[in-house]
């Protein structure tokens, strides 16, 4: 688990932001190795990344389930909510919201 460096507390949900943003970037990372063996034509080493980002983005997707469900949806609402007011309300304006 990682910590939080003053307190030294635990912080569940800091490690499954952090999980996430992992797989997510070895997803990415897999797909450009695969493009990369594809165009050097090995098939083989081209399957082996593609099987590592479907199961990278499968972990990514088991992630943002649970982070969704340890939020709540009500969490989830209020920031989605307050992030649509902002943007009609700036509309349209080229400038985002000051978030």
């Amino acid at each position: 688990m990682a910590a939080d460096v003053q307190t030294n507390t635990p912080d569940p949900l800091y490690d499954l932001v952090g999980t996430l943003y992992h797989a997510l970037k070895q997803a990415a990372a897999a797909q450009r190795h695969s493009a990369d063996a594809d165009q050097g034509r090995d098939a083989e080493l081209a399957a082996l990344f593609r099987d590592v980002r479907e199961q990278s983005l499968d972990l990514a997707s088991r992630c943002k389930t649970l982070l969704a469900r340890r939020l709540g949806t009500s969490a989830s609402d209020t920031l989605h909510t307050r992030v649509d007011e902002a943007s009609k309300e700036s509309f349209p304006a080229s400038d985002a919201p000051a978030y």
